[in-house]
């Protein structure tokens, strides 16, 4: 098995080329028999900058306090996720990918100012019914070597997929779908506690401006029409925010997983209803419409 190609940085690379990249990057795919090759990057004591964290703490919705959201490593973790995924050796378009689950797991509270070592890693795939998935892992040290905070993106190339359907009794299922956990094809569950919030207009460029993401699908009606979108989308990682935030008063303890699978878009501007039960293992919850007859959302926090 070739190394793995490893990236090494002492600060956190510039977004603007990786864009540049994915914009120019016209063709993308695995040849026959290939898979993603292995892709590592490094940042040795990365802090969270103070002013883009206060920033997304009132774009989010969470509380001022002296510990980092749970959701905001995968933010600082952002320009590297862009450097790996338009390194020449990584073989897919970047424009395009979906994401289409997401799981966190905080082993404690991080300071805010806390230094923290990233690593950032790509490779292999999986085959299922409409395209290719690949997971992308990010982990973060404290400085003495304990691992305090991992997430794990999985994106979908669309394809052609020579994979089950998910959920398929033949098929092995993907990771973060287990017969326990029938939340993502399950939209009956009964639900204990709500909340609503509105998902304006400008979302996803407030969005944008403390996290570095400028998707165009996210930004504007115009520049999501060339995706394909009727009008700009919520971002799948501020609406996972957003119901951290919201359900952070309901967690009994600071170490656990939250993973939430993305369903149906969120389009701008939209309102949307989190449906949520706090339990002794920790909380199951549901993003919908208002009316409940659109699911956008599934999720789980599980206590470690």
């Amino acid at each position: 098995m070739p190394e793995p190609t490893l990236l090494e940085y002492n600060r956190p690379p510039a977004v603007a080329p990786s864009y540049l990249r994915a914009a120019t990057t016209l063709s993308g795919g695995l040849a026959e028999g290939a898979s993603i090759p292995a892709i590592k990057a490094r940042i040795s004591n990365q802090r969270a900058p103070a002013k883009a964290l206060k920033k997304y703490r009132k774009v989010c919705g969470f509380a001022a306090n002296d510990s980092l959201p749970v959701t905001y490593p995968h933010v600082m973790a952002f320009p590297v996720h862009m450097a790996v995924m338009t390194q020449s050796d990584f073989p897919l378009k970047l424009l395009g990918l979906v994401h289409v689950r997401n799981k966190i797991t905080q082993h404690r509270d991080i300071a805010s100012d806390e230094p923290l070592d990233l690593q950032v890693q790509v490779g292999g795939h999986r085959d299922v019914h409409n395209g290719i998935e690949f997971d992308l892992i990010t982990e973060y040290q404290d400085t003495a070597g304990q691992l305090v905070w991992s997430g794990s993106s999985t994106m979908l190339s669309r394809g052609h997929g020579k994979g089950q359907r998910s959920g398929s009794k033949s098929g092995r299922k993907p990771d973060g779908q287990t017969d326990k956990n029938k939340q993502e094809n399950d939209a009956s569950l009964e639900f204990g506690r709500y909340a609503t919030w509105d998902a304006p207009e400008d979302i996803g460029r407030r969005y944008a401006g403390c996290a570095g993401d400028y998707n165009p699908i996210h930004l504007t009606a115009l520049s999501a029409k060339l995706f394909g979108f009727p009008r700009a989308i919520a971002h799948g990682m501020w609406l996972k925010a957003r119901i951290a935030a919201e359900i952070a008063n309901s967690l009994k303890q600071p170490g656990y997983s939250i993973e939430v699978g993305f369903k149906k878009p969120v389009l701008l501007p939209s309102s949307v209803m989190l449906k949520y039960n706090p339990g002794s293992q920790g909380v199951d919850f549901n993003l919908s419409n208002p009316d409940g007859d659109i699911r956008h959302m599934w999720g789980k926090i599980s206590y470690l």
